[in-house]
């Protein structure tokens, strides 16, 4: 699956990440890997000539913008920005179920889930949760786009900013409210096995350097689905539900009550 290149710079390369695609591995017979794709046979290695700084992480699931730094002064700036929370991000996802909601705030802590059977997935802290190891605060904001159906179920097409970035964040926060991602294997305990793919897209990210500025997005990827004629109509413009996720206040809130 080929790798598309959004943006290039001495500094940056920013590709439009496919789904069902790693970002690096260890092991270099291994060639299902963005780093393989668009740098050299050792690119994932510290000591290569030519190495891959990621500043970010996607899911192996999870396609689109993924900024990547050719140098280690490139990646200190970028990583500082990412420390701040001083980057936007913009995902799109397809959530199962009918959202009761317009726009809403989803601040459940999330750590590691510590039962024997699922060590590596993380666990948002709400009142049904039993163990998590080291929640640490988390916070996304998620703006509804359009409902539909798949497969004659229901389901909702959002935009969601997360302001955190935890590990798996958006996964487990949909999870929590009760409408986990279309085609997440994980989070639906292994159940959601009809779709050909998750339905999570990071569609843009900004990146507000002082020498380069950058502001990148990728295609949306889920034609497949919102072409099947079972939809309302978006709500807003691309660039609408960006704004409206910067700027709009929300009385909806998921928190833990304590």
């Amino acid at each position: 699956m080929a790798v598309e290149i959004l943006y290039e710079s001495d500094s940056f390369i920013i590709v439009n990440k496919p789904y069902d695609m790693y970002i690096n591995s260890d092991d270099k017979d291994e060639k299902n890997t963005v780093a393989y794709h668009i740098g050299h046979h050792d690119s994932h290695r510290s000591t290569s000539s030519h190495p891959l700084h990621f500043v970010q992480r996607l899911d192996y699931s999870t396609s689109g913008v993924l900024c990547i730094a050719k140098t280690k002064t490139a990646a200190a700036k970028a990583g500082k920005l990412f420390e701040k929370r001083a980057t936007r991000k913009y995902y799109l996802g397809i959530l199962r179920g009918s959202v009761p909601f317009d726009i809403a705030d989803v601040r459940y802590d999330i750590g590691s889930d510590e039962t024997p059977e699922n060590t590596h997935k993380m666990v948002a802290v709400t009142s049904a949760t039993s163990v998590c190891g080291r929640p640490r605060a988390a916070h996304t904001r998620i703006l509804v786009l359009d409902t539909g159906y798949y497969n004659d179920e229901p389901v909702t097409l959002v935009m969601m900013k997360p302001i955190t970035g935890r590990r798996h964040q958006l996964r487990v926060h949909c999870h929590a409210i009760g409408h986990t991602i279309l085609g997440d294997y994980t989070y639906s305990d292994r159940t959601d096995t009809a779709p050909s793919r998750m339905y999570l897209h990071a569609a843009r990210l900004v990146l507000p350097l002082q020498e380069e500025p950058l502001d990148i997005a990728a295609p949306e990827p889920f034609s497949d689905v919102l072409l099947s004629g079972k939809w309302q109509g978006q709500r807003f413009t691309f660039e609408e539900a960006c704004n409206t996720l910067d700027t709009s206040p929300t009385s909806i809130q998921y928190t833990l009550q304590t």
